[in-house]
């Protein structure tokens, strides 16, 4: 039989059969994406940091600027290039902002993050501006307040108690390090358990030397954990720049004052991430808008409300929220 090639043949092959060799290479790149797609690591929820930025809808608040935050360089900067930072641990693939603004459908988008569970913490403004008096029959309310009027049953609101928070994460320390967990020694082998139940099965850790790795960026995890914990408590809760909100929650018969927000206001140069607008007087004895943060709150959410008011108590990556408070003292506390 004559297998040979020539010109004549390949040119008939081409002829008739172009389609086929066509259908061929796509079906082969389709197959080829398939697989790739398929083993590509995909960030799990908790692995997506999201920082939202809170207004009240112009339809209600009218424009007040007590109710309205802008997003300065830093934030935009944050959605840029906040992995770059080196905020996070390891086990953070992605960090995510995004400013809800006044518009028509800007409740109804938070309302639709929500309700899938998205976000991790919130710039909320808590600010009413001094000598404000309400319109008759009305009464002075912030941005804060407004979010969380209609929380019913404390035991389940979407956004964490702060102060609950700081004690969870000490005792989720006290489980790697001991009682003394500040100057303790890392117990070894129960970062490597929190590491593979945590991420046997991820993609990026298929081999045994991947693995081993993955332990020691598990362990780094920790430590940097416990350094940004005790930077957090003793420069920024202790010394009063950040403070604990109150608020009252829960309808008739069911009130709970608690701290559901950190107030990170007293950061000096905040307003480069995060702004309002409020009136001073001038040199020259005018009035003019100026940019403040003066009380912007961080609200951190809930995003497992079966767990209680702790949050997500089998979310390891929870307390990044921590390292988070930390960037913003360092990069706006000055």
């Amino acid at each position: 039989m004559d297998a040979k090639i020539t010109k004549s043949r390949l040119a008939n092959l081409l002829s008739y059969d172009w389609l086929k060799i066509i259908a061929a290479i796509l079906a082969v790149v389709f197959l080829l994406l398939v697989f790739f797609t398929t083993i590509k690591t995909r960030a799990r929820d908790e692995q997506i940091y999201t920082v939202y930025i809170y207004s009240t809808t112009e339809s209600v608040s009218g424009g007040d600027p007590d109710m309205t935050l802008l997003s300065g360089d830093g934030a935009n900067e944050f959605a840029r290039a906040g992995m770059e930072k080196g905020i996070f641990s390891y086990d953070v693939l992605n960090a995510e902002l995004e400013n809800f603004g006044t518009g028509a459908y800007s409740e109804t988008i938070f309302q639709s993050r929500r309700m899938a569970m998205q976000g991790t913490v919130m710039f909320v403004s808590d600010y009413l501006t001094p000598g404000k008096e309400a319109e008759e029959g009305e009464t002075l309310t912030t941005t804060l307040d407004q979010l969380l009027e209609n929380v019913e049953d404390p035991d389940r609101c979407f956004v964490l108690e702060t102060e609950q928070y700081l004690k969870d994460c000490e005792a989720y320390l006290v489980r790697f390090f001991g009682e003394n967990w500040r100057e303790g020694t890392l117990d070894r082998e129960e970062a490597r358990a929190c590491f593979m139940a945590r991420n046997e099965k991820d993609n990026r850790y298929h081999l045994a030397s991947q693995k081993e790795q993955g332990v020691k960026d598990e362990e780094a995890r920790l430590e940097k954990l416990r350094e940004d914990f005790i930077f957090v408590l003793d420069n920024c809760f202790a010394t009063g720049v950040y403070t604990h909100t109150e608020v009252t929650l829960g309808g008739e018969g069911k009130e709970v004052t608690g701290s559901y927000a950190v107030n990170v206001g007293g950061l000096p140069s905040l307003r480069k991430f995060v702004y309002h607008n409020v009136k001073r007087t001038n040199e020259a004895g005018q009035e003019e808008y100026v940019q403040s943060g003066e009380d912007i709150c961080l609200v951190l959410f809930n995003n497992d409300n079966d767990e209680g008011k702790g949050g997500d108590a089998a979310n390891d990556l929870r307390f990044e929220t921590i390292s988070f408070l930390r960037y913003l003292f360092e990069e706006y506390g000055a």
